[in-house]
């Protein structure tokens, strides 16, 4: 699990947005969480099957903007 919260803290910092943003973004799919819990997920500290939905919907979501970026480009 921390894997996959590194993958994400690295992806987030490839294309330049931060937590909030993907907060923002688990919040338009129904995902509750704060910056506090996020921090914790990422991290390998909280696990559980909120985590792990919030880790997959948070890789989905990441891959999509990419993918839509690089459509732009």
């Amino acid at each position: 699990m921390f894997e996959e919260g590194h993958k994400i803290r690295v992806i987030l910092a490839e294309i330049a947005k931060t937590q909030v943003w993907l907060i923002n973004r688990l919040s338009q799919h129904g995902i509750v969480t704060d910056k506090t819990e996020m921090s914790a997920i990422l991290s390998g500290a909280r696990r559980g099957p909120k985590a792990d939905r919030i880790l997959e919907c948070s890789v989905k979501i990441l891959d999509e903007y990419r993918d839509e970026y690089r459509d732009k480009c």
